[in-house]
């Protein structure tokens, strides 16, 4: 197992092996100017980190106002403690916010100042990775005290220091150089959008947590990218796919209206049917505008349940009772059983979700056929069932039914009027109300959907 050590130890141990010979020759003099070194280093360590601290929780916090004047007058309250400068970007590379001495990820125009401590961090917001911030800070008040304990040891150690220089330089080239030159290396590739690179463990345990937190920030920002790209690929599939589904009943619509226009319908009933056909198609197309509509609105992030008390074996039996005109023409059978039931729901989603579930039964249910809406309490759960006999679903299409636009016959969908929505509508209604959707099918029997809803959601 290699051992690992931590820059602090290090930090002591490189201070008491310049000093340790210098203050043996001169006697118990200097004991005191080591006893100063090592407070001094701990305060400008401990202020290098309360002040990222700081810095980080303000940028978190202030993320959407990073380019107001009310963040430069916060962030400046912050500079009257610590001298700094800073740098922040966005996961897109995009600087969101750069102190006038730092220019494209530098800092310039330090002059004759004392080196300062640099800090990268990764910024998170509500658990999610949104940028990185790169700080360099100049703990002025501890490196005053420093800089006079090192005037009087500085021309003591310079001696020791020469001698220890060469196996330093070496055993930092190995244990620190090469993991920040490994790192500065990957920063460079993720600018480029280069995310295939590794990274070297280090000895020394700051480095390597670094290390490993930058290749985990890797690896989250591929899934990132990774996902962007796959709901990039649906969003393009669905807009193809609402454009074939368009473009169909539209086609007819023309067609039989030109019919119209050109005079071919002199007849009453044929002009009757031309007239039926492009209603028709037309209610196809506001079917399909509606649930496209109502879809995107319950995609947007601000999508919410407004939940109220509602009886729901009367709302129920209500929203089943809406498609008895629908039924009966097609000769299918409606019932409605479940006891009365008291629970918090939105009645205008659920009853969308409810909609989409019995017109997809109805679209599948041959006439003869049966549709039953039930529900029930089921533990800390209520259930609400959708079951029609009609020609189910093969197995391998059930992972898939509740993905926007999926269809599983193509053809018989269309023919039958289907947009491909309702079921994707009806599993996000679920989810908004803290539930879910399943679905249970046999080809030739019927299918069953359940929406699964939380007994007792809070208001």
């Amino acid at each position: 197992m290699t051992r690992r050590y931590s820059l602090r130890a290090l930090a002591l141990t490189a201070v008491l092996a310049a000093l340790l010979l210098p203050l043996l020759a001169l006697g118990g003099g200097l004991v005191g100017t080591v006893a100063l070194n090592l407070s001094t280093i701990s305060l400008a360590a401990g202020e290098v980190e309360e002040a990222e601290r700081a810095v980080a929780r303000l940028v978190t916090d202030r993320w959407e106002e990073l380019e107001d004047p009310g963040f430069a007058a916060a962030l400046a309250a912050l500079d009257a403690r610590w001298s700094f400068a800073l740098e922040v970007r966005d996961l897109d590379d995009r600087v969101r916010y750069a102190s006038p001495s730092v220019e494209d990820g530098v800092l310039v125009g330090s002059g004759l100042r004392v080196e300062p401590s640099q800090r990268v961090r990764l910024l998170y917001r509500e658990g999610e990775p949104v940028g990185l911030m790169v700080l360099w800070v100049w703990p002025e008040a501890a490196l005053s005290g420093m800089s006079a304990a090192a005037r009087v040891g500085f021309g003591l150690a310079m001696a020791t220091l020469l001698g220890l220089l060469v196996g330093v330089l070496a055993w930092t080239g190995r244990a620190v150089l090469r993991p920040l030159k490994a790192l500065e290396a990957a920063t460079a590739a993720v600018a480029e959008g280069d995310l295939d690179f590794a990274l070297p463990r280090s000895r020394v345990r700051e480095l390597d947590a670094l290390g490993q937190a930058f290749a985990a920030m890797r690896d989250r920002l591929q899934a990132a990218l990774e996902r962007q790209a796959a709901l990039q690929e649906e969003r393009r599939q669905l807009i193809a796919a609402i454009g074939h589904d368009l473009r169909t009943p539209l086609s007819s619509v023309r067609a039989f209206a030109e019919g119209l226009r050109d005079g071919l319908a002199r007849e009453p009933e044929k002009a009757a049917h031309y007239a039926e056909v492009i209603l028709r198609k037309t209610a196809e197309v506001e079917r399909l505008v509606e649930d496209l509509f109502q879809f995107s609105r319950l995609e947007l992030p601000e999508a919410r349940a407004a939940l109220r008390p509602v009886d729901l074996a009367e709302f129920l039996r209500a929203t089943l009772a809406a498609f008895a005109p629908q039924a009966e023409q097609k000769g299918v059978a409606l019932s409605a059983e479940g006891p009365d039931l008291m629970t918090h729901v939105d009645p205008d989603l659920l009853g969308r979700a409810i909609d989409n579930l019995v017109a997809n039964a109805l679209r599948h249910t041959p006439p003869g056929g049966q549709i039953r809406l039930t529900w029930s309490r089921a533990g800390e759960a209520v259930a609400i069932a959708v079951a029609d006999t009609g020609e189910g679903i093969p197995p391998e299409q059930l992972p898939h039914l509740f993905t926007p636009l999926h269809r599983a016959d193509r053809s018989r969908s269309r023919r039958n009027g289907g947009a491909g929505l309702g079921l994707a509508i009806a599993a996000r209604v679920a989810a908004l109300h803290g539930g879910r959707i399943t679905c249970e099918s046999r080809v030739g029997e019927g299918s069953t959907f359940t929406i699964w809803l939380p007994a007792d959601p809070a208001v």
